[in-house]
């Protein structure tokens, strides 16, 4: 089996109970170089404590590289707060966990700034905006961007179209099939944008009320596990990370991988292994990295929102046709290209 890497390298990490909930707040902060740590709240169920904390620090860094590959002038972090399996939090439950978080959150003192992720949202970040201003993607009622969805799809639309007329040298998605794996927010509104532009849709969830969106959309239907490896030219992770792994990319089926879900390689090497296999892959920390930009665009650097959108997809188009030429030119895995974009950036900043 693949192990997981576990980037160690942080300038900060913590794991303390809240004082009100007991539960375990874990926040890596990875980098502040270029700005303070910008990253998403998770809280979620997980088997074990010590798979929290991997997700924690795999997420960090791959913050620090989306935001340096950008110049999205911000750095890296993470909250996680691993809840036991099973658990339903009441609502004075997740008011007192949220209370927690924000004070730690606080006690930085604008080191680490929190967004939403995986079981939080917009309404979540207002809350606990009054406690810590070290909150991002609050509603636009709270005077933020209204989460970070709408960035994150942004960027992926953008980056698949540009992707596609690299790859296939099609300026549409017409006659392309497309498997789209994760149908929460952001895959469901992609599969809805490309059933519009004319590609012919697999769709994958592990809900499987979610099957409905593909009776809706007359897309074929399948499990997770058989729909990271259906015939398609396009393969749309949207869900978890750690997908492609050293064992599946042999058996993957399909020319170009570019989604939204963080971390899907289990380790970088695995770029090298799809490069000899001739599918590209546009680096999931360019792909997605349209949700930060725009909520940081509107709620950090004060765009509007028409030109946070549109500095969102012009840059990550861009991005992701620099990256796919160089390694189409020099036969390097488009990884290396991407994290050496971004560590340029970070070298600049780096104390002397």
């Amino acid at each position: 089996m693949s192990q997981l890497y576990i980037p160690v390298d942080h300038e900060h990490v913590q794991i303390k109970p809240g004082r009100r909930s007991g539960l375990p707040v874990m926040i890596a902060v990875h980098s502040t170089l270029l700005g303070p740590a910008i990253g998403g709240l998770r809280i979620k169920p997980y088997e074990r404590a010590s798979e929290a904390l991997a997700d924690c620090l795999r997420l960090s860094h791959a913050m620090t590289y989306k935001a340096a590959a950008i110049d999205n002038g911000t750095g890296g972090g993470k909250a996680v707060v691993p809840l036991p399996m099973g658990t339903t939090l009441s609502s004075a439950a997740r008011a007192s966990l949220l209370l927690d978080i924000a004070e730690q959150i606080q006690s930085l003192g604008g080191m680490y700034m929190a967004g939403p992720d995986v079981g939080t949202g917009p309404d979540d970040m207002d809350f606990m905006f009054r406690r810590t201003q070290w909150t991002g993607g609050r509603s636009k009622a709270a005077g933020g961007a209204g989460g970070t969805s709408f960035g994150t799809f942004a960027g992926l639309e953008n980056a698949i179209s540009s992707a596609v007329d690299e790859v296939f040298g099609k300026t549409s998605m017409t006659g392309l099939r497309v498997c789209v794996v994760g149908l929460g927010g952001i895959g469901a509104s992609l599969a809805k944008s490309l059933k519009k532009q004319g590609a012919t849709l697999i769709v994958s969830d592990i809900d499987v009320s979610k099957r409905s969106l593909a009776v809706e959309l007359d897309a074929t239907w399948l499990p997770p596990e058989e729909a990271m490896l259906a015939d398609c030219d396009v393969l749309v992770p949207c869900a978890l990370g750690g997908v492609l792994t050293d064992e599946i990319a042999p058996e993957l089926r399909c020319r170009l991988i570019c989604g939204a879900a963080n971390n899907q390689l289990s380790h970088d090497g695995v770029a090298a292994t799809l490069l000899d296999l001739g599918i590209a892959f546009v680096p999931d920390f360019i792909a997605s990295a349209g949700g930060v930009a725009y909520a940081t665009g509107v709620e950090v650097h004060r765009r509007t929102e028409a030109a946070a959108e549109q500095y969102v997809r012009e840059g990550i188009g861009a991005n992701v046709r620099t990256i796919l030429q160089e390694s189409k030119r020099d036969s390097r895995p488009t990884v290396e290209i991407a994290l050496r974009l971004a560590q340029q950036r970070l070298d600049v900043a780096r104390p002397r």
